[in-house]
């Protein structure tokens, strides 16, 4: 028993530290070009967020710029230089600012607006993104830690470990968590409010759906769709919860996450009821973005900004393998409903919003992806499949390799490539002519020869993009 317990404190040991090194290495990539990839006022968004909470901070009324000046009483055009933007482009249309700036809730905004205060900004020109993107990365951290636990929780020390790495280096998943966007903000309390919720079911602990619940209510304080947040709770716990006790806690829940959007109703009427109810209601009869093809452009279409397309095999391999745990695990494993619920209540509002325009809609759903790549590829390393392995293998390694070195430059690579293709040949081939145990080995080196070979580009693609190469990205 005493060396049972050694050998389990070793490898608990080898896992902590193997965490901590994900996650700074992950810290590191995402620090790495931060502030020029993606370029400065690729999404103005960014700045939308950091002006508002800044103005609110400084003045008690929140002012930003809009893209719906029709639905304000007055605005006024002026050229901000943050960044340097005007620089680069003379031609770049001015911004349009009104005060009071109701087009979002305030709760992202003052953390974004908050943190530029503290470093010491205090007009709008100093909130480069140099600055506002700071507070992501450490959000990125801690997003990171969730997405361990939640994959843990669900499948097991190995995939939760597996999803950290997968989320610390998929390039998609990197860059895109650099940007100060409302959707970074409220991923991780969407992930600490599932974790809290899946606690609740384990341990029927008031203390956890009520954490879940406020988590919820902080969420649709950060934007409206994080009401996403609050389908899921109602979801999870009208499946999971038998008799009175699901009524219960679903109505106290919904109640509770509601009390966020009326925080956000009673702001609004606190400063400017008239300003405020023209804006809320424009928002609703915003061009729909999203054409029939929703679901088409949403797994092979990746985009981080509103323009820029960035192709990453990854995330269809991500799609692919969500749907797979759905469809192999649903009725067996209980756990795979939780993931299906939990991604189902945000595709509904990203369908509902009509969000194929802006690529940061689609960044909640990045953590469940990585956890579903993570699962499959621990499926396949306990039941180990050649033509699996190199057919999703092959999805990131194409776009990978096509980013790195383009068409002409992979030319140099192909003796490698169908080398490997005979290796792949080899590797399926062989269990006809020797015994299953070593085959099976042998395949699973074939899988990690694959997936480290997989993050290594991965990892490359990151540290490839600067000022210039992002130019090219699409």
């Amino acid at each position: 028993m005493a060396k049972a317990s050694k050998i389990t404190k070793k490898t608990s040991f080898a896992m902590l530290l193997s965490f901590v090194l994900i996650l700074l290495f992950g810290n590191y990539l995402r620090n790495y070009n931060y502030s020029t990839v993606p370029h400065p006022g690729d999404t103005a968004d960014e700045y939308v967020f950091a002006w508002a909470g800044l103005s609110l901070i400084k003045t008690g009324i929140p002012e930003s710029w809009t893209g719906v000046t029709s639905t304000y009483p007055s605005y006024r055009q002026e050229q901000i230089n943050v960044d340097q933007i005007l620089d680069k482009n003379p031609a770049r249309p001015a911004f349009s600012i009104v005060k009071p700036w109701f087009d979002k809730p305030p709760g992202f905004a003052l953390l974004i607006g908050g943190y530029s205060y503290f470093k010491g900004a205090r007009e709008y020109i100093e909130t480069g993104v140099g600055i506002i993107r700071r507070p992501m990365i450490k959000i990125a951290i801690i997003t990171t830690i969730l997405i361990y636990i939640l994959g843990k929780m669900l499948f097991g020390k190995f995939v939760g470990l597996l999803a950290a790495v997968l989320y610390s280096t998929i390039p998609t998943m990197v860059i895109s968590s650099r940007l100060a966007l409302s959707e970074n903000g409220y991923i991780p309390l969407m992930l600490g409010a599932l974790i809290l919720a899946i606690l609740y079911l384990e341990n029927k602990k008031a203390i956890y759906w009520i954490s879940a619940s406020i988590l919820s209510a902080l969420a649709i304080l950060f934007k409206l769709s994080g009401i996403s947040v609050a389908i899921m709770l109602a979801l999870l716990f009208l499946h999971f919860l038998k008799g009175k006790e699901r009524l219960r806690i679903t109505f106290w829940s919904l109640f509770i996450s509601f009390l966020g959007f009326l925080v956000f109703v009673l702001y609004g009427a606190a400063i400017d009821w008239s300003t405020f109810y023209k804006v809320f209601f424009a928002q609703t009869k915003l061009f729909y973005g999203t054409g029939a093809e929703v679901i088409y452009s949403l797994i092979a279409q990746p985009k981080i900004t509103a323009n820029d397309f960035f192709t990453d095999g990854w995330i269809t391999l991500g799609w692919i393998s969500l749907i797979f745990v759905v469809l192999s695990k649903l009725r067996k494993d209980k756990y795979a409903v939780v993931i299906t619920i939990a991604t189902l209540s945000y595709m509904l509002v990203f369908i509902f919003f009509g969000s194929e325009a802006y690529g940061w809609y689609r960044f909640p759903f990045y953590p469940f992806l990585a956890i579903s790549i993570a699962k499959v590829i621990e499926t396949l390393y306990k039941t180990p499949n050649i033509l699996a392995i190199l057919f999703l293998g092959l999805l990131p390694f194409g776009t990978l390799m096509h980013k790195l070195y383009g068409l002409q430059g992979f030319q140099q690579y192909v003796p490698h490539f169908r080398l490997f293709a005979l290796l792949t040949l080899a590797v399926f081939a062989i269990p006809y002519f020797i015994n299953k145990t070593l085959s099976k080995k042998l395949a699973r080196g074939y899988l990690i020869f694959i997936f480290v070979l997989l993050i290594y580009l991965s990892i490359k693609t990151v540290l490839f993009y600067d000022i210039n190469n992002w130019f090219y990205i699409t």
